[in-house]
């Protein structure tokens, strides 16, 4: 009897002895009895961010989403930055925004400042589009037929693009000024128009936004192309869809709802030679894009005769309404009885004056828009041509939509 109970009792302590090596591997019995760490450590005092100003100071705090949408391209600046600019006046405002003339403090040197609210921005849903603006023209602005783009930052509220000032206004209002230019004014203009968006389509850039009140003019009179709020990067191979621009020099291919590539900013050029030498624009404006696209397609871009062979030339290749026949190179632009011996390299470097071949002198830049409220029946004239479709076209479903009241 003791013998089966002793026999028992070794099996039992058998089995368990065997269920133990099994279910527990060696090494994590080892490690089950060692410490990691000393139990002291843990009591110690250790140096940290939490006891050490110093260190509390280099805390990486996670960015805000309202400043990180629109990184890299406007970089989270301080207030000292606004402190160094000094207010001089309003010069436009506009749907996100305004534009204001300002005085840097250090040396007096004056700028053109645009503030957009965030705000604003993000209710348009405009986020890419402001990006873009400041990447393209920070980009290229070092040419000389485009305005300059010296900083951009963003604070809480706004973003902020410092840039160069242009002082003579822009082209829209010398028009009002000048009615119809000469021959000689609309060649060396449209030459520095075509000038530059040569250089654009050569770098993949398509403007969609050519108008007179977005080529601003400097001491002299020459162009400086502004506001690339709907430009995109765009190969010369490439198309795009988004329906966008200002319905007077919308491309026929645009109000169509068509793909389209770099012909329709030579269209926008040609509606600005019509109506520099004209005195008007082609046709009046309309409140949609199906009016103005039945409106563009049903009308002859034909000048009177009192424009000569040759400017009529250069306008019927350019509203041209089959965009593979329009005129969109600097090159064939070149090789027309209009721009015949033309220095269009001296033009470049600056060394003729437009404002020369001007009737009237070029107009300083001023917080609003020019308006001689002094003679009733020219108040009335500019008002006109002022609302004469000049509003911004908006329509739903695409990428994203400027509404401004330039």
């Amino acid at each position: 009897m003791g013998l089966r109970q002793s026999r028992s009792r070794m099996r039992k302590h058998s089995t368990q002895s065997s269920r133990s090596l099994c279910s527990i591997p060696r090494s994590s019995s080892e490690h089950s009895f060692q410490r990691l760490w000393s139990r002291t450590s843990r009591r110690r005092r250790s140096v940290t961010s939490l006891t050490d100003p110093y260190l509390a100071s280099k805390t990486t705090w996670p960015t805000p989403q309202s400043e990180a949408m629109f990184l890299p391209e406007y970089e989270v600046c301080p207030k000292s930055a606004e402190r160094d600019y000094k207010v001089v006046h309003q010069i436009n405002k506009g749907a996100y925004g305004h534009v204001v003339k300002v005085e840097r403090q250090s040396d007096g040197q004056i700028f053109a400042m645009k503030v957009l609210s965030k705000l604003e921005v993000l209710r348009s849903e405009a986020v890419k589009q402001c990006k873009e603006e400041a990447s393209i023209q920070s980009m290229i602005s070092h040419h000389p037929f485009i305005v300059k783009i010296y900083q951009t930052w963003q604070n809480k509220l706004n973003l902020h693009i410092v840039m160069e000032y242009a002082t003579h206004g822009d082209l829209y209002t010398l028009w009002l000024l000048e009615n119809a230019f000469q021959e000689s004014a609309v060649c060396i203009y449209s030459a520095e128009i075509a000038m530059v968006l040569d250089f654009l389509h050569n770098a993949g850039i398509i403007f969609r936004d050519l108008k007179m009140e977005n080529i601003l003019l400097d001491h002299n009179g020459h162009i400086k192309l502004t506001d690339f709020g709907l430009s995109k990067w765009l190969q010369k191979n490439q198309r795009t869809s988004t329906i966008c621009g200002t319905l007077q020099y919308m491309a026929p291919e645009i109000l169509k709802e068509e793909t389209y590539n770099h012909a329709v900013d030579w269209w926008s050029l040609g509606i600005i030679m019509f109506t520099l030498l004209i005195g008007r624009y082609p046709i009046d404006g309309a409140k949609n894009h199906y009016t103005m696209q039945r409106k563009v397609l049903q009308h002859r871009y034909q000048p009177p005769d009192t424009v000569s062979k040759e400017a009529a030339e250069v306008i019927s290749l350019l509203l041209n309404k089959n965009p593979n026949e329009r005129l969109q190179s600097l090159r064939d632009f070149e090789k027309l009885a209009f721009y015949w011996d033309f220095p269009f390299e001296q033009l470049l470097k600056k060394n003729i004056a437009p404002k020369n071949f001007l009737r009237r002198k070029l107009p300083p830049t001023l917080a609003r828009k020019y308006c001689d409220s002094s003679h009733p029946k020219r108040r009335r004239k500019l008002d006109q041509r002022t609302n004469e479709g000049l509003a911004e076209f908006t329509i739903e479903n695409f990428e994203w939509i400027r509404v401004t009241e330039l």
